[in-house]
């Protein structure tokens, strides 16, 4: 057996299955303890990514509140100006408020951490070295979820807004329930995979180099 297998506790299935029933528990519970930290440090990302997707409203506030036992992050919206919408005119410095659950914010980490420690084959310092490569595909999965997702919360309001009875629908609608039907674990594993890849290429370079080396 290689050492980086038995440093990990082997490749085996096992293996995998008694790190998951060990870590997993710790990291939802660091998760309970920090997440309201970790959701906060993105808050102006979430911003940032708002400010380019909803042009016609700008963000007059944003955070995290707790309403009816549980976290979440909400946002305050005042369109900027005039806006036709089916027929009828919202007069500029309309306000709109949108919001959805901390937790999903917290769903990437969790998915790419315990991926990083189930992976079988990995030492503890390879295990390390994926939750860093990690990192990129991280920040993409929080730019796709929260922001849009207030987003298309704000645009359907509007559309509500100005007629109830008319169709809602939008590709930020169409993302939202993507998200909110499997899709946000779907795109958790993808990244675990993307960073799986980065680190096994990494680790051939650096092997390709050591070979090289005198």
């Amino acid at each position: 057996m290689a050492p980086a297998q038995r440093e990990s506790g082997g490749g085996t299935l096992s293996g995998v299955a008694l790190r998951l029933l060990v870590g997993l528990p710790l990291l939802i519970a660091l998760a309970e303890a920090f997440g309201w930290h970790y959701a906060e440090l993105w808050l102006p990302w979430y911003r940032t990514v708002l400010d380019l997707v909803v042009h016609d409203y700008s963000v007059s506030s944003l955070g995290l509140s707790w309403q009816k036992g549980q976290y979440l992050i909400a946002g305050e919206f005042v369109s900027e100006r005039l806006l036709l919408m089916r027929g009828q005119v919202l007069p500029p410095g309309a306000a709109l408020s949108a919001s959805t659950l901390m937790a999903h914010a917290l769903k990437h980490p969790l998915i790419l951490a315990a991926a990083a420690l189930a992976w079988p084959g990995l030492s503890w310092r390879g295990r390390g070295l994926r939750l860093l490569l990690s990192l990129p595909c991280l920040a993409l999965l929080e730019t796709l979820d929260v922001p849009l997702v207030l987003a298309s919360a704000v645009r359907d309001m509007v559309s509500w807004t100005s007629s109830p009875a008319g169709d809602a629908a939008s590709q930020l609608t169409d993302w939202t329930a993507v998200l909110d039907g499997g899709g946000r674990m779907a795109l958790g594993l993808a990244a675990a995979l993307v960073a799986a890849g980065l680190h096994g290429r990494l680790e051939r370079l650096i092997h390709a180099e050591g070979k090289a080396k005198p």
